[in-house]
C-alpha cells in the first residue's frame, strides 16, 4: 500500500508481479502491448472488467506502428464497458496534434471533455 492507501502494480516486459497482486491492485501501470495481451481474456479476468479509468500517454502514436494496439485497447475496453453496462473513462494525453477534435470524437469525448492547451512561444502569453 502506498501513502494514499492504494496498491499499485507495474506490468511490463521487465516486471512480472504475482497474479494476486495484480487482482488486488487499485492502479495498474502497463505498456499497451501487455494490456492488450492481458485484456484479450477479459471474460476470465475480473480485474479487467472492473477498470473504470484508462490513461493513455502518447496517444498521438495512433498513427505509428503502435497505433493498432492502441486502437484495439480502446475498442475492447469500450466493448467491455458496453457489455457490463458500466462506464470506462479514457483519458488520452499527447504532444500537440492537429486533429484533436477527430481524435476526441473517436474516443467518445464530448466537446466539454476536450482540453487542447494552446502552444505558447517565448515571451507570448
Amino acid at each position: 500500500m502506498g501513502p494514499t492507501g492504494r496498491s499499485l502494480v507495474e506490468l511490463t516486459g521487465d516486471t512480472t508481479p504475482d497474479s494476486i497482486a495484480v487482482r488486488n491492485a487499485n492502479v495498474i501501470i502497463t505498456t499497451p502491448e501487455k494490456w492488450d495481451s492481458i485484456s484479450r481474456n477479459w471474460k476470465y479476468r475480473k480485474y479487467v472488467q472492473q477498470v473504470g479509468l484508462i490513461i493513455m500517454d502518447e496517444i498521438h502514436l495512433l498513427g505509428s506502428d503502435r497505433g493498432p494496439i492502441l486502437e484495439v485497447i480502446v475498442s475492447r475496453m469500450n466493448f467491455i464497458a458496453a457489455t457490463k453496462k458500466e462506464d470506462v473513462r479514457i483519458v488520452g494525453m499527447s504532444t500537440a496534434i492537429a486533429n484533436a477534435q477527430d481524435l476526441a470524437g473517436w474516443l467518445g469525448v464530448t466537446e466539454t471533455g476536450l482540453y487542447n492547451f494552446k502552444y505558447f512561444t517565448s515571451g507570448r502569453r
